[in-house]
């Protein structure tokens, strides 16, 4: 269904060398599509003009036929993902991880493709896979006899659901498929961060449309999709600002050069005067220029006032000064750091950077970018 940027819930598997999650959502929403597809599976029948007997109908055959079914569907979905990761790789550019999660999945792209009409091609994937699998499915359907009723169900309900999958995606509401081969296109004559604005209108309103078209057939499901679009579109919009205003930049350029340091042999006792005297609550433990670790107040609880700071520190989080500055930033997020120290490429400590440093940092380029996008006269 689309692309975002998270943490991953589990990681059971790798697929293709790519690591596929499943997030809790997923572990709760299958049984309730087993429930649902078993429950109405007198209308799939009808729908898919299969002649089932009568114990066919019975509880707890439908349901296990439901739990079938929905599997089927949740693996139809993994493959479609898959389109677009292995496409993705293609081009160059590496999934992070595909997660399956309560309204189906994502492919977690490490970045998003800026080449003209990369993203488009990368979007086109999945759908024309779900149009495959639905052709696929449908073939052996017409191969089974039509008196086997488990058969022409369970592959009528897989061809039948891939098609959907492809049309729905299509549509062109970011963060779907379709949203993204709009932006892509629109990208082709108009700036990236334009094209995404329009997009991004385009699929909130959209999202309103679902949302209303849902409460009409007192559909919640296509309500939670409506909201999830609508969500979605906005942090689409955010993300790409964010990837925008940080291109070309690295940890180098935003970091803090002057971090004040402590020896390894230092005792508890002088580090809590230092602290007091500072104000500072952390310091990283260098010798010799080289970063050794992190030392930290409650690093020092228990410790005795001759203690030395080598026996107490920790191993801190710490980024190559050539790091791109996105780059940091999702890593910090994901380690759930609010400063990182940064080294050259021999070890050396030569900065902080804090996201003190990346807020001043988008807020003067967002600014930079506003004063280009609206020239006027310049003083003379």
């Amino acid at each position: 269904m689309g692309w975002m940027f998270s943490k991953p819930i589990w990681l059971p598997f790798r697929l293709l060398g790519i690591p596929v999650s499943l997030d809790l959502s997923f572990l709760l929403v299958l049984p309730l599509f087993a429930f649902l597809i078993g429950s109405q599976l007198p209308a799939y029948l009808q729908l898919l003009q299969v002649n089932a007997p009568s114990e066919l109908l019975q509880s707890p055959t439908s349901y296990l036929l439901g739990l079938l079914a929905a599997v089927g569907l949740f693996l139809s979905v993994l493959i479609h993902e898959l389109g677009h990761a292995l496409t993705a790789r293609a081009y160059g550019v590496q999934t992070r991880e595909i997660t399956l999660w309560l309204l189906g999945g994502v492919a977690q792209l490490e970045q998003i493709p800026r080449t003209r009409g990369t993203e488009a091609v990368i979007a086109i994937a999945g759908p024309l896979v779900s149009i495959l699998l639905a052709g696929l499915f449908g073939l052996l359907r017409g191969a089974v006899p039509t008196d086997v009723a488990v058969g022409q169900f369970l592959l009528g309900y897989l061809a039948y659901i891939n098609l959907s999958l492809a049309l729905f995606n299509l549509l062109p509401a970011l963060p779907l498929d379709g949203g993204r081969i709009l932006r892509s296109l629109l990208a082709l004559y108009k700036p990236y961060l334009e094209a995404t604005r329009t997009a991004v209108t385009l699929s909130k309103i959209l999202a309103f449309a679902l949302g209303l078209l849902g409460l009409f057939m007192g559909n919640l499901f296509l309500i939670l999709i409506a909201l999830f679009v609508f969500m979605a579109a906005s942090g689409e919009a955010e993300q790409t600002l964010l990837n925008r205003t940080l291109e070309g930049l690295k940890v180098r350029d935003l970091m803090t050069r002057e971090v004040s340091t402590v020896p390894p042999n230092l005792s508890v006792a002088e580090l809590l005067d230092k602290m007091m005297q500072e104000r500072h609550v952390g310091y990283p433990v260098v010798e010799a220029g080289r970063l050794l670790g992190l030392i930290s107040l409650e690093d020092l609880q228990g410790a005795s006032p001759q203690t030395r700071v080598l026996e107490r520190m920790r191993s801190p989080l710490h980024l190559d000064e050539q790091t791109e500055a996105l780059a940091a930033l999702h890593r910090m997020a994901q380690e759930g750091f609010s400063r990182v120290l940064v080294t050259d490429p021999s070890g050396n400590l030569v900065g902080i950077l804090s996201k003190t440093d990346l807020l001043r940092a988008l807020q003067l380029r967002a600014a930079q970018m506003n004063l280009s996008d609206h020239p006027g006269p310049r003083p003379q």
